[in-house]
């Protein structure tokens, strides 16, 4: 029997799991606001509804579902885990729990959660003015501080924070990014900052890489956040990798998940010792999964999480490495303004290792100013054997494109 797959999102991040699900020869649903989406060109039917609009999605799933049974339900590089879950809960599909998918959508809930259940995490509280932002500031004057929206996602309204911002502006944008209008402040720890990927399976969890993720770039753009890529390997000792698989299996636990991915954002404190800053349940974005991690890896978590959503078994020594590469994903970021001409391009695909690039934008289009990560302007990806090497890589492609822009 064919087996047919919902894949909520058809967005270009989403495609990878479409060709996926078609080269094994599955059924494919999918669902996205946009007609235009490309994963909608591999789908075998489509729905069109928000990702983040889970009853919507679930009323057209069902009504699909009554006619052309779904056998499972996933999603990629799409911060939606409610809407799979719910839809998941409702067709009684493998999937997180409703409970936790509520948890993982809520950073003040999930933080909680990770207190009540001793998960090393940074202080933390709910801000919900500028008088309650203005006093913490003034209690702790020594250290800085990041404030988001609790339902925020790809670095939207997340801001830096010191006693230079204006906090009335620093509340009010940073809660423009949000749906529900709380905002939660965290401190900002300095340290190494990681992004991990792993698949928790019978109590244990595995992590085939972990990338450092590059904020280089944090005193260009501050107040707000970017980050620009990061690298596999982390530069992490046996003991630190044991500490973070056990870290995120206690993190999930307290959220409620046991069994399925767990994306992980990290940081390894003036200590030594992993802290977690978010937990996601889903496949990462910015082609973590999709790119970075198979080739830096050999694992290819995005059909882990497939045959999770199938119910098929997944295997251990699938999840496993088989070859420990060099990876490294950087971002271009022009100035503001029309964009006049684009040069470079030749010389970039001579550049050793390249694994694939893209430019968001075309010329005649406009770069907005850098406030999130969606502003940013394309990026390049590249391997090599070593960490050095393909540092160096990457750094030769980002400076063999010039983006010619005129200002206003």
């Amino acid at each position: 029997m064919v087996k047919t797959l919902l894949i909520v999102g058809a967005g270009v991040e989403q495609v990878p799991a479409y060709e996926l699900a078609k080269r094994r020869g599955f059924f494919v649903v999918g669902s996205d606001m946009d007609p235009g989406a490309p994963g909608f060109a591999l789908a075998d039917h489509a729905i069109l509804v928000s990702t983040r609009d889970a009853e919507g999605t679930l009323a057209a799933a069902q009504s699909f579902h009554q006619r052309h049974p779904i056998n499972g339900v996933m999603t990629i590089a799409n911060d939606v885990p409610y809407t799979v879950a719910r839809v998941a809960d409702a067709l009684g599909l493998p999937s997180i729990d409703l409970d936790a998918a509520r948890a993982v959508i809520d950073k003040l809930v999930m933080k909680r959660r990770f207190l009540d259940y001793g998960v090393a995490c940074p202080w933390f509280t709910q801000v919900d003015t500028a008088d309650e932002l203005q006093h913490v500031l003034a209690t702790e004057p020594r250290h800085r501080f990041v404030l988001k929206p609790v339902d925020g996602r790809g670095a939207r309204g997340v801001l830096l924070i010191d006693n230079s911002v204006d906090v009335d502006w620093a509340i009010s944008e940073s809660r423009s990014w949000g749906d529900c209008g709380r905002l939660i402040l965290e401190r900002f720890i300095p340290g190494m900052q990681l992004s991990t990927e792993s698949f928790l399976l019978n109590g244990k969890c595995y992590t085939p890489a972990i990338a450092e993720r590059n904020y280089a770039r944090l005193e260009q753009f501050k107040p707000n956040i970017i980050e620009d890529g990061g690298t596999i390997p982390a530069l992490l000792d046996q003991s630190q990798l044991a500490s973070i698989d056990d870290l995120l299996l206690r993190g999930a636990a307290a959220l409620g998940i046991t069994e399925g991915i767990v994306k992980g954002d990290l940081v390894i404190d003036e200590q030594g010792r992993p802290m977690i800053i978010e937990l996601a349940a889903r496949l990462s974005g910015g082609w973590f999964a999709t790119k970075q991690i198979p080739e830096a890896s050999g694992v290819n978590l995005v059909e882990a999480v497939m045959d999770h959503a199938l119910g098929n078994p997944v295997q251990i020594d699938d999840l496993v490495p088989k070859q420990q590469r060099a990876t490294a994903i950087r971002y271009f970021f022009p100035p503001a303004g029309k964009i006049l001409a684009i040069h470079g391009e030749a010389e970039l695909k001579t550049v050793p290792g390249l694994l694939s690039y893209s430019f968001y934008r075309n010329v005649g289009e406009m770069q907005p100013t850098v406030k999130a990560h969606h502003d940013r302007f394309g990026y390049v990806l590249v391997s090599a054997d070593t960490r050095d090497e393909v540092l160096q890589r990457v750094e030769q492609a980002i400076n063999s494109i010039e983006v010619e822009v005129i200002s206003g």
